[in-house]
């Protein structure tokens, strides 16, 4: 208490006498320097937490820096120090001590709990600084952007603003929030795919309310956009298919064509629907006459199978039907091509000698 005394006003040395630490606490703090002494006098924190940070801060388990940041934003309320238990759980996973001390204190002063914040920071779609926000990463805010939809930040006076020009906020170091987390993190997992830049154009362009726009609604505008791309890549095969299939015809004269002219009807119509608008299949349905040679005939093939497939609005069942049949059959070979695999017989092992 004496080398405390000394280092401190008697000011804070008052303050610190009334917390009742315990003499471990004391003796660190009076070997800590003045820095240490002075936040522990005006924390807000119970003794309970206190220790329990001094004793992690003298294990080796947080630096002297974890345990000043999280000290000085202490002096207003203990706040954060009901996330203790989950804040030394994930330094025992492997977080490292600055991010899990930076994500403690935003804790206190956020919505989210200190694992919420976790799992965003992890997410790598936020970041925590050495202030108290939970501020977007700049790329994915660059996205955001780009989409079209508001973003506010915190300057370095913490005045709260409308952001207007992206990279100059960027480039002043504010803090960028977006407060629909889980569009957030969605749109950070999504940027990475190959068309992302395509689609964000799509949907920033054709939505009306992007304003509204959640995380469900962005995964529906992709698949739906999936869909017609592969759909328009689709009626590219199928419209040389049919121009090979029409050309074949004509090749072969007017009676060819009377006797066909069933053929040449559902077909017509097969490649008119599949040119018109998307049918109500699967991605990996469309893959799957996509991986074909000729889709056109596949389509056509699995429409004479079912009496009951008659009219226009039938094709979609038609193209369904020829989806799952590829699929099945690549199926039966992949378990044809395993089963072979397991009939060979096993090379025996040398006994001794080098491999």
């Amino acid at each position: 208490m004496k080398r405390l005394c000394n280092m401190v006003d008697n000011v804070e040395y008052a303050k610190i006498v009334s917390h009742h630490f315990s003499d471990y606490v004391l003796e660190v703090m009076a070997n800590s320097g003045r820095e240490l002494a002075d936040r522990l006098a005006h924390t807000k924190m119970s003794n309970e937490a206190v220790e329990r940070l001094v004793k992690a801060y003298d294990s080796n388990i947080i630096t002297m820096g974890d345990l000043l940041h999280i000290t000085n934003y202490s002096l207003v309320s203990g706040g954060s120090e009901k996330y203790l238990n989950d804040y030394f759980s994930s330094i025992a996973a492997g977080l490292d001590t600055k991010t899990a001390s930076r994500i403690l204190v935003a804790a206190k002063f956020e919505d989210w709990s200190y694992n919420e914040i976790r799992a965003l920071v992890e997410s790598g779609t936020y970041q925590v600084g050495d202030n108290t926000f939970v501020a977007l990463n700049p790329d994915v805010a660059r996205e955001i952007d780009k989409l079209g939809m508001e973003l506010f930040a915190y300057d370095k006076s913490n005045d709260f603003y409308l952001v207007k020009d992206i990279e100059k906020t960027i480039a002043d170091g504010d803090s960028i929030t977006f407060s629909r987390s889980a569009l957030a993190v969605k749109i950070n997992e999504m940027r990475s795919n190959p068309d992302w830049e395509d689609f964000r154009n799509y949907i920033a362009e054709d939505m009306e309310d992007i304003e509204h726009l959640t995380a469900d609604g962005l995964v529906e505008a992709y698949q739906e956009y999936r869909v017609e791309e592969l759909n328009i890549e689709l009626s590219r095969k199928v419209d040389r298919d049919f121009e090979a299939f029409i050309a074949g015809i004509r090749e072969q004269g007017v009676d060819e064509a009377i006797k066909r002219s069933y053929e040449i009807t559902v077909k017509t119509n097969i490649q008119a629907y599949i040119e018109s608008e998307p049918a109500d299949i699967s991605e990996e349905q469309y893959g799957a006459l996509m991986s074909t040679e000729n889709p056109l005939d596949e389509i056509y093939s699995a429409w004479l199978k079912r009496e009951y497939l008659k009219t226009y609005d039938d094709i979609p069942k038609a193209m369904e039907y020829a989806a799952d049949s590829i699929l099945e059959s690549k199926k039966r070979a992949q378990a044809k091509d395993n089963e072979t695999l397991s009939d060979k017989p096993q090379m025996s092992k040398k006994k001794g000698g080098a491999r």
